[in-house]
């Protein structure tokens, strides 16, 4: 019986490394330090007699030899993968570094609560979260997960939809008693509007059929977004504020809401991340929560509003 003349445990992590894109990546999601990795990949290509990866270039790539190892390996891979989790089971505790972006005020009162739950379920994954509403290059940045709200525009990039979100009109109920509320979105360009920096110049409203595409005068023009929620509350004017982030002060009776029967368009919010074939445990099984957790999560907010009405 003939040998392999290399390890499939050298293999398999040449295809997770090329994969990741680089050693550096490789090693933060799979918590393996760099040198093993560094160590596996010369050994594999020492075994081959074949030349790998680029070391003429500062950025990771393939030789053509090995982008046609790595297409070759990935069926192996695959299964070796699927063979690994029916054995130890998809309950082994997950590990390893999971980068992750989401956007203002969702970010902070949706997608945080989650991702704090689950490390403390799985003590062994760290997690790097940013909070803005700047859209991230997830590939550039290494982002492995990204909670974004709004049409998506990266094809290259796996997408899964797991809910929608609404914002709605609103101002503190000190503004509405000194300057009432408009009756019609006609009369919107008398008032004072709060927006924030990345809002689109004009305002879509609908109601029964009817379309209203507004313009309307700034006041305030503020970032990130979850700020925008304080010169509402102080009476500075009107705003369009997402649903979560104002249901308890509409519950207070803090807020109040303008043109209820007027409706902005809903938003999908999407996880996105990078269209890898594969995903380590840990960014797989925190995407999982995610996705199970944020229309729970919307709802539980939302309900607030509805029960302190």
């Amino acid at each position: 019986m003939n040998t392999l003349p290399y390890s499939l445990d050298d293999l398999y992590w040449f295809a997770l490394i090329a994969d990741a894109g680089s050693l550096s990546r490789a090693s933060r999601q799979y918590d393996v330090a760099k040198s093993t990795l560094s160590r596996r990949l010369a050994r594999l290509e020492e075994m081959t007699g074949l030349a790998l990866v680029q070391r003429n270039s500062a950025a990771f790539s393939l030789t053509d030899a090995g982008q046609q190892l790595l297409e070759e390996a990935w069926p192996l891979v695959r299964r070796m993968e699927m063979l690994s989790t029916e054995l130890i089971g998809r309950e082994a505790e997950p590990r390893g570094l999971v980068r992750l972006s989401a956007s203002g005020a969702f970010g902070k009162l949706v997608v945080l609560p989650i991702v704090l739950e689950f490390m403390c379920r799985y003590p062994r994954v760290d997690v790097e979260m940013e909070i803005t509403d700047q859209r991230a290059d997830v590939v550039a940045n290494a982002i492995d997960i990204a909670v974004r709200i709004g049409a998506m525009t990266d094809s290259d990039l796996f997408a899964r939809k797991v809910a929608t979100v609404c914002r709605i009109l609103c101002a503190s109920a000190g503004y509405a008693q000194a300057r009432g509320l408009p009756a019609h979105p006609d009369e919107m360009e008398h008032y004072d509007f709060l927006v924030q920096s990345r809002s689109a110049a004009e305002l879509e409203l609908r109601c029964n059929g009817r379309t209203r595409t507004l313009t309307t005068p700034r006041r305030l023009t503020l970032s990130p977004s979850d700020q925008l929620l304080a010169p509402v509350r102080a009476g500075l004017g009107i705003a369009h504020l997402g649903e979560i982030q104002c249901a308890q002060h509409l519950a207070t009776g803090e807020l109040v809401r303008v043109l209820p029967e007027w409706e902005i368009p809903e938003f999908d919010v999407y996880l996105v991340s990078p269209n890898r074939r594969y995903r380590p445990p840990a960014v797989r099984m925190l995407m999982d929560e995610l996705a199970q957790r944020i229309p729970t999560a919307i709802s539980s907010l939302i309900e607030t509003d509805q029960h302190g009405a």
